[in-house]
């Protein structure tokens, strides 16, 4: 591959080529009674094209872990021939062995027996109805139907046929009286067609295909990725901000609209534009895709487009394409919009505005879409999925750590579903899709048989009535005063930027009129914002965005002491040795020319690990077991077995075990599972490293052969491996922290790649967006120019907070993030794999010893994650304990608050011996009132 795969690819890629080959042999093996669906389900923006390029270059050249099958006849399926165009050049782009004789599109002219064996075909369904060509045989046209070539294949070549559906949750509407084009494909039940052995659905929403496959009695083997994973890598944002008005009703609201959408996407090209700068790097142009109904009217799109002129200066209409099926020049008004393949737009530089219908939702692909404004109604859950899908891809493939505002993108969708938009987002905020079936939205809960332990969001003015420290926000407070005239500022000066006509002016400029000061409250709708248990993925938000900085008003002492305070990195899905990622880890550091982080850091990670080999060699020679491992190698036994043709015969006598010594060939083959065992890259050194004792090839990879299957050298070059990695990130953390934006991107995947959580430290934005609200707090970290902070808090955060900042001691506090550098991430484990808790607050108070900070969290305990991260907060506790005044679990039972002292050694036993599902037992039994 082109591409070096994401640890979750890999894994992915290793899963579905096995289920491939298993479901093949298993249908030979019954007679075909056996057939069987493998399904890849990951959500929209992980790479699906790209797990599917390399699993096909897997199976047809062979890979590491997978011998080739180059007879085999992969025939990819989808509804849309652009779509397929676009995914057989990204094939070409990904695979470095699928070329275009490896590719062909099935045109109406195609006309074969039998499908090609090493080939990888491409149909587009819609050349397959009734009066297509394709369906019809016989004749001077042609001589087989598309069909009699695909039921010839099955027939003649079942083991080596994968038919492969893209977009697998399309043309599977069970409810339908007549089969769909699709399903004939699948073929068996009542199609009357002979059943693909194996097929392959490639799908971000899955519940239609498994259903339709439920229906026809097929087993499905599914791989699921997670959009925790996917985000994990970098590939998908952070957050989306849903921009839902109460009520579009007239015209002018959506005129309206449309140019708020417009100044945000403008407001995005800023903050690229300074990022780039900062960083050195290609600018990204973010476009705004606006979502029209099926059949608009002439009237209406000039409207939109008038008004996206007017709003954007310097925008022409050749910035504004078009995806409508028409694939001509739209000729509206006094407009002509050109036609745009949707699958061009991404590298198409001059495209800022996209006009569609579908396109969005049907394998689209522009990262740099950070804008979208719909028009439609959109009522099916799947549909809305992909489209949100398509606008949380990140343009660098990675999170920006500078600047939090790019790693959020705006949908504006009024006309949606808006309790389908509020599930998909709960779904994406679980960080699994609809995967996790254990989850139960709040809406639903059985209040008799679970009692509730979730705090309450109140009112605004409860809020108010509760707290003698919390104020009512104001454009003053917030800053979003400041931030509105700076806005109004920035589209000035890129209207003179963008102007060609306007005439430069000869004397001095006139000063920009600033209005006078007017203090405003700030009144927003009161929404729910749900921060509950098991959040652990896209945060959805609603409000508009204020900056906030580090709060002038607290000594710098106090953020001092937060930068210092222990996080971890939690590890990811595995997908490559530690041996290799310590090769990766040390390329990093040693990048730079003269401002590596560690120069020579290649050389002395090989001299490491060659050394583990060099030992168990000398260990070898000095028991003197050497060579008689290499003897054990180079031999190998048959069986004999004699039977007599005839009765009567004499009984040929013969050994019954028989020694034979291995070739060339066979030394050939014990290098490379000694290439598989240990890594081809220290294989290779290892090989070289036996030059000058060894002398010939076969000896140098006999030596290689004989090490690197001895019991434990592999555990030992990954021991090895691992603990030079945190060796080389703890005694370079500084160096690594002061890396540049790319660079750090790159060395905080290899810490993600780790086999347990790692330590490190977190980062504070110095410019973070952040939703206003109507209340604001003292004291917080960061805040607006005031020293206040706007935020929405539950009831126990509210009671936590206003109980603390009473306290004359306390100094400041942070509210942690769910996600990013800047949160304090604290390691749990369940169901065997690592996760990250982030704890609510973190509070500063002055003591006799200086500035001492203290956790406390305030947190729902009714889900099933609620022991582990109770588990592995009191671990933290016991881990770090002696940097804290205290570390808390604060709940409410019956109206009485309880804190939880986890630095306390019976308590912490306490948690860790626990078995009850239900955390109450533990509160009442060592807990105090808060």
């Amino acid at each position: 591959m082109k591409f070096k795969l994401r640890g979750y690819q890999a894994v992915a890629k290793r899963d579905v080529l096995e289920d491939i080959s298993d479901a093949l042999q298993r249908y030979i093996e019954t007679d075909g009674e056996r057939v069987t669906a493998v399904q890849l389900t990951a959500p929209t923006g992980s790479g699906k094209t790209v797990i599917a390029s390399a699993v096909i270059e897997a199976a047809l050249f062979g890979a590491d872990d997978f011998t080739a099958n180059s007879d085999w006849t992969f025939l990819w399926v989808s509804d849309d021939p652009s779509l397929n165009e676009q995914t057989s050049r990204k094939f070409l782009t990904a695979s470095d062995k699928i070329s275009h004789g490896t590719i062909e599109i099935i045109e109406s002219s195609f006309d074969q027996k039998v499908l090609d064996g090493g080939k990888v075909y491409f149909l587009n369904v819609q050349k397959l109805n009734s009066s297509a060509r394709l369906s019809k045989e016989g004749g001077d046209l042609r001589e087989y139907s598309f069909w009699s070539t695909l039921t010839n294949t099955i027939e003649m070549k079942p083991d080596k046929l994968v038919i492969m559906i893209d977009e697998a949750h399309v043309g599977m509407r069970t409810e339908r009286s007549r089969d769909t084009i699709v399903s004939r494909i699948i073929g068996g039940a009542k199609t009357g067609r002979p059943p693909a052995p194996v097929i392959v659905g490639i799908t971000a929403t899955p519940k239609r295909f498994e259903k339709a496959m439920d229906a026809i009695n097929r087993r499905v083997r599914a791989t699921r990725i997670g959009v925790d994973q996917v985000q994990a890598s970098g590939l998908l944002k952070d957050g989306l901000v849903l921009a839902s008005p109460q009520q579009i009703a007239a015209n002018f609201n959506e005129s309206a609209l449309l140019r708020h959408a417009v100044s945000t996407v403008r407001r995005y090209e800023q903050e690229w534009a300074a990022y780039s700068a900062q960083n050195n790097e290609p600018q990204v142009l973010p476009a705004m895709v606006i979502q029209v109904a099926n059949m608009p009217s002439d009237d209406e799109l000039s409207s939109i487009i008038s008004v996206v002129l007017e709003s954007w200066p310097g925008l022409k209409t050749h910035n504004i394409c078009h995806t409508f099926g028409e694939h001509s020049v739209l000729q509206v008004g006094s407009y002509a919009i050109p036609y745009s393949n949707p699958e061009d737009i991404q590298d198409d530089l001059d495209i800022r505005v996209v006009l569609c219908k579908q396109a969005i939702t049907t394998g689209w692909d522009c990262p740099r879409a950070e804008v979208l404004l719909s028009y439609r109604k959109v009522e099916e859950e799947d549909a809305i999925t992909q489209i949100i899908g398509r606008m949380i891809r990140t343009p660098l493939a990675r999170r920006v750590e500078q600047n939090e505002a790019l790693n959020y993108v705006h949908c504006f969708l009024p006309r949606f579903n808006k309790a389908g938009v509020k599930q998909i987002a709960d779904r994406l905020k679980l960080g699994d899709d609809s995967f996790r079936q254990e989850w139960v939205h709040p809406e639903t809960f059985d209040k008799d048989t679970l009692p509730e332990l979730v705090p309450a969001v109140p009112s605004t003015e409860m809020t108010l009535a509760g707290s003698t420290l919390a104020k009512r926000a104001t454009t003053f407070n917030t800053g979003l005063r400041e931030e509105l005239l700076r806005r109004k500022e920035a589209e000035h000066a890129d209207a003179k930027l963008f102007d060609d006509e306007t005439e430069q002016p000869t004397g001095k400029p006139e000063p920009v009129e600033v209005p006078e000061p007017v203090e405003e409250l700030i009144i927003v709708e009161e929404q729910e914002l749900t921060d509950g248990p098991g959040a652990t993925g896209v945060s959805v938000i609603t409000q508009e965005n204020v900056r906030l900085t580090r709060n002038p008003l607290i000594d710098s002492s106090v953020f001092e002491n937060l930068l210092e305070l222990p996080s971890y990195v939690i590890p990811g899905v595995q997908y490559r040795t530690q041996v290799d990622r310590l090769k990766n880890f040390a390329t990093l550091l040693t990048g730079g020319g003269k401002n590596a982080i560690l120069q020579g850091a290649s050389k002395m990670a090989n001299d490491r690990l060659l050394q583990v080999l060099k030992e168990t060699r000398v260990q070898l020679d000095a028991s003197d077991k050497f060579q008689e491992q290499a003897d054990k190698l180079a031999h190998f036994f048959i069986e004999n077995e004699v039977t007599t043709l005839f009765d009567g015969n004499a009984v040929l006598e013969v050994d019954q075990l028989e020694e034979v010594e291995i070739d060339s060939k066979g030394v050939e083959q014990l290098f490379a599972q000694a290439e598989r065992r240990i890594g081809r890259t220290m294989a290779n050194a290892y090989l070289n490293e036996r030059y000058e004792e060894d002398g010939d090839t076969f000896t140098m990879m006999m030596s290689v052969a004989v090490v690197a299957h001895q019991p434990g050298v592999k555990e030992k070059l990954e021991q090895v491996a691992n603990a030079t990695i945190v060796e080389w990130f703890k005694e370079y953390q500084t160096q690594i922290n002061k890396a540049p934006a790319a660079l750090k991107a790159q060395l905080d995947e290899v810490r993600s790649e780790a086999t347990e959580p790692e330590p490190t430290v977190i980062s504070l934005a110095d410019n973070k967006p952040f939703p206003v609200a109507e209340v604001v707090w003292p004291k917080h970290l960061l805040s607006s120019p005031t020293g206040d902070y706007p935020v929405k808090l539950n009831e126990w955060e509210i009671h936590v907070l206003d109980t603390e900042l009473k306290d004359a001691n306390c100094l400041g506090w942070y509210r942690n993030p769910s996600s990013g550098s800047g949160a304090l991430t604290v390691p749990y484990k369940m169901n065997g794999r690592h996760r990250g808790l982030t704890p609510d607050f973190i509070f500063f108070h002055q003591t006799d010893d200086g500035v001492v900070p203290s956790i406390l969290d305030p947190h729902a305990q009714s889900l099933s994650d609620s022991i582990p991260k109770l588990r592995g907060l009191a671990k933290y506790a016991k881990d770090h304990g002696d940097q804290y005044q205290r570390i808390e679990s604060i709940i409410k039972v019956n109206d009485i608050f309880y804190s939880l002292n986890l630095k306390d050694s019976s308590v912490q036993a306490a948690v860790a011996s626990y078995s009850e599902a239900r955390p109450e037992g533990l509160y009442v039994e060592h807990a105090g009132k808060y």
